[in-house]
C-alpha cells in the first residue's frame, strides 16, 4: 500500500519525488459552484495540470449521486461544499468517522488510471476511491489543507455491489496529506487537527498506482455510485 497521496498536478510527477515543488497548481473549490447540484465530479483537462471545472452527478431515488466514467482516466474526485451540509458533512468534525457505501461498475472490471504502467508512476495499486476532505488555510496553498484516507481505500474493480467503507477522523494516521506527511505526525498532527475541525468540502478522489488522486477511467465505459455519505457519531 502506498503511502504517498497524489499530488493535484499530474504530469511530471514522480512518486518518490512527490514532497518536491514542480510549480503546483491547486483548484479552489468555492462555494459559488454550489449551484446546481449538491455533489460534482471533477475531471482533469488535457493540460494534465488542473482541473476542466465542475459537473453536476446525477442523483434518482435514494442514490446520493452518480455518474460514468470517461474512457480516458481523468475523472479525479467526486465532492460536495454544498452549505446545507454545514453541521454534518462540513464544519467541525473532530472525533467523527467519515462513512459510505459505493459501487462500481465497468464490463470485465477494467478501470485504468492516469500513468498506468510507466516509470513515473511504478506502483501497483489498482485504480481506487477513497475519501478526501480539504479546508481553507490563509496560505495560497499549503500542504495540509488536503487530506486522503490512507490506508483506507476500495480497488474500483471489487466493489460491484453496494459496499461501505468507513475512516475515523480521531486517528491521524488514516490521513495523509498532499505531500504524504499522515495526520499524526507530530509536525503535522496540529495542522490535521485543524483541519477537522474547518472541513470545507469532502467526498471522494479517484486514482492508482503511487498516487491518490491522478484520474480513473473506463476504457469500455463504466459508471461509479455514491449510495450514502455520512458522519457519526
Amino acid at each position: 500500500m502506498t503511502t504517498s497521496r497524489k499530488s493535484l498536478i499530474r504530469a511530471g510527477i514522480v512518486a518518490g519525488l512527490a514532497s518536491l515543488a514542480f510549480g503546483l497548481f491547486t483548484p479552489v473549490l468555492a462555494g459559488s459552484d454550489n449551484a446546481a447540484s449538491k455533489w460534482k465530479v471533477w475531471t482533469y483537462n488535457p493540460s494534465n495540470r488542473a482541473f476542466k471545472g465542475s459537473v453536476p452527478a446525477t442523483t434518482s431515488g435514494n442514490v446520493v449521486a452518480t455518474f460514468a466514467f470517461p474512457l480516458s482516466p481523468d475523472t479525479a474526485l467526486l465532492i460536495t461544499d454544498h452549505g446545507s451540509y454545514k453541521g454534518t458533512l462540513l464544519g467541525d468534525l473532530t472525533g467523527k468517522t467519515v462513512k459510505a457505501t459505493v459501487s462500481a461498475s465497468a464490463p470485465g472490471g477494467l478501470f485504468t488510471y492516469y500513468g498506468q504502467g510507466t516509470p513515473d508512476n511504478p506502483c501497483g495499486t489498482p485504480a481506487s476511491v477513497r475519501f478526501f476532505f480539504q479546508t481553507k488555510s490563509p496560505a495560497s496553498f499549503a500542504e495540509t489543507d488536503y487530506w486522503w484516507s490512507n490506508p483506507v481505500f476500495k480497488p474500483l474493480a471489487t466493489i460491484p455491489t453496494a459496499t461501505p467503507m468507513s475512516a475515523p477522523l480521531s486517528d491521524g494516521h488514516q490521513w495523509s496529506d498532499f505531500n504524504g506527511h499522515f495526520g499524526d505526525d507530530p509536525v503535522y498532527a496540529a495542522a490535521f487537527q485543524e483541519a477537522v475541525k474547518n472541513v470545507t468540502s469532502v467526498g471522494l478522489s479517484f486514482g492508482g498506482g503511487c498516487f491518490f488522486e491522478n484520474g480513473v477511467g473506463a476504457p469500455n465505459g463504466g459508471s461509479f455510485t455514491l449510495w450514502s455519505f455520512s458522519t457519526s457519531p
